[in-house]
């Protein structure tokens, strides 16, 4: 199977965020801010967490990672969703595992879950909701692994989004 590069498509979104960026800081408006919270040593979670300092930096974007115990992970989402200066958050799971991370991904608000996470986002994917029409007609956020499959199948000509499931 021939190794696909995905950097062309991936390079057409990063350049489309850091346009947006630069025209809000332009205007007057502040950098985003995506705060990751981390209760754990699982070194996967904290290779994830240096990559998403490395995208964001990248990006244009400001990150802070937040280390907590677990215990006081709760507190620590609750404490960013209520920060105004804080526009998107992220938690490097596991935590606790099963049903307790599932709590935790609920505890992230809507307005704030970059991940799609939360129990709305899945909500509304499981009923192929794609707009929330309570939220000013915002889009329903995927989580971005199989977001990332379907936006490279699409631009390698192998997905069409018109066609019915299984075409």
């Amino acid at each position: 199977m021939p190794k696909v590069d995905v950097t062309a498509c991936a390079l057409a979104f990063r350049d489309e965020i850091k346009k947006e960026i630069e025209v809000r800081v332009e205007a007057g408006g502040p950098r985003p801010k995506l705060v990751g919270i981390i209760a754990n040593k699982d070194e996967a979670a904290v290779m994830y967490a240096r990559w998403t300092e490395r995208a964001c930096a990248r990006d244009g974007i400001q990150y802070e990672l937040r280390q907590v115990e677990r215990v006081d992970l709760e507190d620590a989402v609750i404490e960013a969703n209520e920060d105004p200066a804080v526009n998107g958050i992220i938690v490097y799971y596991p935590v606790f595992g099963g049903p307790i991370d599932d709590y935790l991904r609920d505890v992230i608000s809507v307005e704030k879950d970059v991940e799609g996470l939360n129990h709305r986002y899945r909500y509304s994917l499981y009923h192929n909701i794609r707009v929330l029409s309570d939220l000013g007609n915002r889009k329903a956020i995927l989580p971005c692994t199989p977001l990332a499959i379907l936006k490279i199948l699409n631009h390698l000509g192998a997905y069409k989004q018109e066609l019915p499931v299984g075409e």
